[in-house]
């Protein structure tokens, strides 16, 4: 039989890495801006057709320990997950937690994605996220060829891949770690060399300048970032950063096209002022991977989550966005939006400081009643009465879809937001908070911390408790020692101040929970 040696070099490289993923697990969460609800809404916005997620296949390159597709899973047990990964650890950790949680509809291979063939059938939606840079050129290819391969014919994929030339910015800190830290330490090592070398560089540096200024920056970054995320964004042996012009350009000879962005406002033209759209525009000639290119070198993006669909599917597209595409999706804000009258207009403003402008009082009436549906979704019917003047309302949210305050999917987030009765967690953050878990995943897909009072409150959340009862399973759990309480800076140890304690504290940690997006609706 003959070797291949491309092909062998290929599967050495992969398996070096995931020897090193082993050695220190990437931390498995889940990822919002991927999920499939959000890449069918916005494959929906442009005019394609998307698959419900209640029966979808969902197949993800790269799962780690599944943090990403498991709680889909849990919420679509009659949908079909499969994930992929040949870090050994990660994927056992994953399929322990599969186990535990008692899922049938997903499934997490240790497997090089070279491996992939026909058994595993079309998918609706692929996701590849924290892999496509950190591989070699010919590793990319492969992993396009099997997306183009295993996509359906209303399929979507989602990649995640550095950007140039933003992401030049970081090169000179991963020159300096990779020139002086051993390849043969192990990963932990390796993270804690990086840690005091870059304090060294910082605190040796001149001044001033650029490259100081730098290093000073990134010593400040670096300090709260976890040993995970430095061993594998700068000490990998591969990574390699791509234009989007290059990362369309393979997609491309794979078969596949470029439909948008996760970040479906980064998009807007309009979004950076008209001087600057104008601008773009001629420069690009109108063409959507070059205006794409023209915003990476005015922003100095460093990241980028980009859709695909099969080539074949590029004529249909519609990039003329229009608000009716959005009538019957839903709509998700979120938290701090804020609705204030000024003058005779009302304007809402987000956490970051976007605001929306309207002159009726209809359609901040609707507006109203998104904001105060948050955690949960919402419709168009949620936000309208019968005197609403739908086709206004329709394009305030479209408008605020395009700049970022909010954002759309297939699918409801039917997450409560009151606390009364007896309230009802969900299945996956009482079986992770169960499993004493510091973190677990909200209905709305994103990663949730859990401080000690709420990992002990969820479990026993299940709907057939009332304040009275859960303030009990707090105090029960301060008694024994699980968790402490402190008053003026010293621990009370008082059974009646306990009591008290826990009764006083339950509202403000159910809200906390529901607010969260941990209550089921």
């Amino acid at each position: 039989m003959n070797s291949n040696p491309v092909l062998e070099e290929i599967e050495a490289n992969i398996a070096r890495t995931a020897l090193k993923y082993d050695l220190l697990p990437y931390q498995s969460k889940a990822f919002p801006q991927s999920q499939p609800s959000r890449l069918g809404a916005i494959a929906g916005l442009f005019g394609l057709d998307a698959a419900p997620l209640a029966n979808a296949k969902v197949l993800e390159l790269g799962c780690a320990s599944g943090g990403n597709i498991i709680p889909y899973a849990v919420r679509y047990p009659h949908a079909t997950f499969v994930g992929v990964d040949l870090a050994r650890t990660q994927v056992a950790a994953g399929r322990s937690r599969i186990s535990k949680l008692g899922l049938t509809n997903i499934e997490i291979r240790c497997q090089s994605f070279t491996e992939i063939g026909e058994e595993l059938g079309k998918f609706d939606y692929i996701i590849c996220h924290g892999v496509y840079s950190w591989v070699p050129g010919a590793v990319q290819d492969a992993i396009l060829r099997i997306i183009r391969a295993r996509l359906s014919p209303v399929g979507v994929a989602c990649i995640s891949y550095n950007v140039l030339p933003g992401w030049r910015m970081m090169q000179p800190l991963r020159d300096a770690f990779m020139l002086e830290i051993p390849d043969e330490m192990d990963s932990l090592a390796r993270v804690a060399k990086a840690r005091e070398l870059l304090g060294f560089l910082k605190s040796a540096t001149p001044e001033k300048g650029p490259y100081g200024d730098m290093l000073r920056s990134w010593g400040e970054r670096l300090a709260a970032l976890p040993d995970d995320y430095i061993a594998h964004e700068f000490l990998e042996e591969t990574n390699q950063p791509s234009t989007v012009r290059d990362f369309a350009a393979g997609a491309t000879r794979n078969g596949l096209g470029f439909l948008a962005e996760c970040d479906l406002p980064a998009m807007i033209l309009d979004n950076y002022g008209a001087e600057v759209a104008e601008q773009v525009r001629v420069r690009s000639g109108n063409d959507l991977v070059e205006s794409e290119q023209y915003l990476d070198l005015l922003s100095g993006r460093t990241f980028r989550q980009s859709l695909l669909i099969g080539h074949e599917r590029m004529a249909t597209v519609d990039r003329a966005l229009m608000p009716d595409r959005l009538a019957r999706m839903h709509f998700l804000t979120m938290s701090g939006m804020r609705l204030e009258r000024d003058g005779e207009a009302y304007v809402a403003t987000d956490a970051v400081g976007r605001t929306l402008t309207t002159g009726s009082a209809e359609v901040a009436e609707g507006i109203a009643r998104l904001v105060s549906r948050y955690p949960a979704s919402s419709t168009l019917e949620d936000c309208s009465d019968g005197n609403t003047d739908r086709v206004m309302l329709l394009d305030a949210l479209f408008r605020m879809v395009l700049v970022g305050m909010a954002t759309i999917a297939l699918e409801p987030v039917n997450a409560r937001c009151d606390i009364a009765g007896k309230p009802v967690a969900s299945a996956l953050a009482q079986a992770d908070a169960a499993d004493g878990s510091a973190t677990t995943t909200n209905l709305r897909h994103e990663p949730v911390a859990l401080d000690p009072a709420t990992r002990i409150l969820l479990p026993a959340m299940d709907g057939s408790r009332d304040h009275s009862d859960l303030a009990q399973v707090l105090e029960e759990a301060a008694l024994t020692g699980k968790i402490g309480f402190a008053r003026d800076g010293q621990p009370v140890s008082d059974p009646r101040e306990i009591r008290d304690i826990s009764e006083q504290h339950i509202p403000n940690l159910l809200a906390g929970i529901a607010s969260a997006a941990l209550l089921e609706g």
